[in-house]
């Protein structure tokens, strides 16, 4: 198996490819090259006999961050799922390189990055420099160790001698719909057949993301059985050229325990039957055969919402409700996260299950009364 760090990799042909630096280009940026062969060993003894000979070779002590970071994004290509490619490069691109991509590897250090990272929490907005949330700079400073670490691993550069400081992620407390005003959505799209209306439904009685709701297809709907496959999600990943930075496909769920089977209710089975009689779709929330996107249908979704005189609100929320919901009528955390496609009970309680105070009230006087 070959090392983290080799940039050596098993293409779709069987062969294996080796990556290495090869000179400078004309506008100064490094030059890459590649060897094949028919076997990992054989290929890795090519690249290391190159990197030993070649006259125009780079010390690796004059390597540049920024260089370290391509070859970095080059070796965690096949580890990384697409969308998960995207925002990491957009956070590279974006904030990462055009502070430390031009420093050379010797005067990268716990300083350096820490103060890096100070600065995005209280001044790193692009546009107006405004602060920005401490989970968005934690995901910064991960991105940033594990460049590092590669480097390391590689021999290009010594460890940092004291920690990266990880800013806290702040503990969200995301709403979760009041019993009347969810009872006021159901009652208004209760004889709606629109897109928003149908997957707005979905989320509250699924707990689906609005991924999973908008790659949808009717061939994932077992009415027979009265079960939902979820099989894929519409992610957003890196575009192809400069004038498409990124494009949206229908992707497999990240996780293995996000590909799961979700009852339906009766309730939810009447307003899909409903749908499905008048789709003309092979997706379940869209006009034509192809997906619909995640930000055109949260458009639809707010428009409704207004239409109805409706309190906006994010549409992860009902993700939320619908977690909190079951958790009250008494199901058990392992189901609970089966139904979400979570890998531990502990993330579906501790991250979507959010009790009201007057939920936690009654199982008090219910605990005393029974005492």
């Amino acid at each position: 198996m070959p090392r983290r760090g080799d940039n050596i990799h098993k293409r779709k042909d069987g062969r294996w490819e080796g990556r290495y630096r090869d000179g400078y280009k004309n506008d100064g940026t490094v030059k890459y090259s590649s060897v094949y062969a028919s076997t990992y060993s054989e290929c890795k003894a090519k690249l290391e006999f190159l990197k030993s000979s070649l006259p125009n070779a780079v010390k690796s002590k004059d390597m540049k961050f920024s260089e370290i970071t391509a070859l970095w994004t080059e070796s965690n290509r096949v580890r990384l799922k697409g969308s998960t490619q995207a925002k990491y490069q957009n956070i590279i691109d974006t904030h990462i390189l055009p502070s430390l991509g031009g420093l050379k590897m010797s005067e990268i250090n716990s300083v350096t990055v820490n103060s890096f990272l100070d600065n995005k929490i209280n001044s790193g907005g692009i546009r107006y420099g405004e602060k920005l949330s401490a989970s968005y700079v934690r995901t910064m400073a991960i991105i940033t160790e594990a460049i590092i670490k590669f480097a390391v691993a590689e021999g290009w550069c010594a460890p940092l001698k004291t920690p990266i400081h990880k800013p806290a992620a702040a503990q969200s407390n995301p709403t979760v719909l009041s019993k009347e005003v969810e009872l006021r959505l159901l009652n208004a799209l209760q004889n709606e057949q629109s897109s928003a209306s149908v997957g707005t439904l979905l989320a509250l009685n699924t707990g689906m993301r609005i991924g999973e709701v908008c790659a949808l297809q009717w061939d994932d709907v077992d009415f027979k059985n009265n079960v939902i496959h979820v099989r894929h999600t519409v992610a957003r990943v890196s575009g192809n050229s400069i004038k498409q930075k990124t494009k949206l496909i229908l992707d497999t769920p990240k996780t293995l325990s996000s590909q799961r089977e979700i009852p339906i209710s009766d309730a939810l089975k009447r307003v899909m039957l409903k749908a499905y009689a008048n789709s003309n779709s092979g997706f379940v929330i869209s006009k034509n055969n192809n997906f619909i996107g995640t930000r055109t249908f949260d458009y639809q979704y707010r428009n409704m919402l207004k239409a109805h005189n409706l309190p906006v609100m994010n549409f992860h929320i009902l993700r939320h409700t619908f977690a909190t919901r079951c958790a009250e009528s008494g199901m058990d955390a392992k189901t609970l996260s089966r139904l979400l496609g979570h890998a531990s009970a502990n993330i579906s309680l501790n991250v979507y299950v959010h009790p009201s105070i007057d939920t936690m009230k009654k199982q008090l006087d219910s605990l005393y009364t029974s005492a």
